[in-house]
């Protein structure tokens, strides 16, 4: 995450890397907390929010003409809702004063994570906050609601188009996060895109992105490609992706896999396990492999 402009890091590794650091497997809470750290240092913050605050105490706080740091606010309650410690009776309620601090804000680092809290919610009500998070010109902000709308188990009726067209973005993680998220909802149109850029896509993360998306279509062109991601190894690609970015790109494989039940892949899957020695994955492996017998 930048610390107060839109500027991406430049060469397509280190943008690459930009998505292998934050896949759909895991949650963005984490990874927004490491940032976190910087931005103290960078803004100069010196006063935190408590934990101990309810999420109607953060909502005050975001709404606020006075306080400052909005944004931090916003982050406390994005744990909060990981942690599942909104009443279920209240989501709506959070919806609703969630896109109005949105709306009421010009900071993109509030705005930033309201769309994080927003998708954690997994709840649909949540996509209009998240729409507005893909039309920003922030590209964080842009990231972080596209990987959110990936992340949210229903979506119907949802306008699609905007995050097709950036399938053709310059920008690697948006393109990466894009793909991603158009497969795991098996949007209509996207199928052949994907198909395209598993094929020759800029840059090694957009090739594996694209066909670990069409995993969910059970599009068969996919399988040379995963083929090579469940054979990457420490010394794959000069040595430029780390055990965890690989252990990342192998459970998005075999997480899609197991969603769609496609036996296809497990002959690819048995081949892997002979000279994977990374245990995470290798056990990962073996329960999807013993789910599709």
């Amino acid at each position: 995450m930048s610390d107060g402009n839109n500027s991406v890091p430049s060469g397509a590794n280190k943008i690459d890397k930009k998505i292998l650091e934050n896949p759909f497997v895991g949650s963005l809470v984490v990874p927004i907390a490491i940032v976190l750290v910087g931005a103290l240092v960078i803004f100069g913050v010196t006063k935190m929010i408590s934990s101990e605050q309810s999420y109607k105490d953060l909502v005050r706080e975001m709404q606020s003409k006075t306080f400052g740091n909005k944004w931090v606010a916003a982050l406390e309650l994005s744990k909060l809702i990981s942690a599942k410690k909104i009443p279920a009776e209240e989501i709506p309620w959070l919806i609703d004063n969630l896109d109005q601090v949105y709306s009421n804000t010009i900071d993109f680092r509030t705005k930033d994570f309201i769309v994080v809290a927003a998708g954690a919610l997994n709840d649909p009500r949540s996509l209009k906050i998240l729409k507005k998070g893909i039309e920003e010109d922030n590209k964080d902000i842009k990231f972080h609601a596209i990987v959110s709308l990936g992340n949210i188990d229903k979506v119907d009726g949802f306008d699609w188009s905007k995050v097709i067209s950036l399938l053709g973005n310059d920008d690697h993680a948006l393109v990466q996060a894009s793909a991603l998220a158009l497969a795991t909802h098996r949007v209509e149109g996207a199928e052949q895109k994907l198909q395209k850029l598993s094929k020759s896509g800029d840059g090694f993360g957009i090739r594996y992105a694209a066909a670990t998306g069409l995993i969910y279509y059970r599009n068969e062109a996919a399988l040379p490609v995963i083929s090579e991601i469940l054979s990457l190894n420490s010394k794959s690609h000069g040595g430029s992706l780390t055990v965890e970015q690989i252990r990342a790109l192998k459970i998005n494989v075999i997480n899609a896999v197991e969603k769609e039940s496609w036996t296809r892949v497990k002959t690819l899957l048995d081949r892997m396990l002979q000279s994977e020695e990374d245990l995470r994955v290798k056990g990962r492996a073996k329960e999807v492999i013993d789910s599709l017998k």
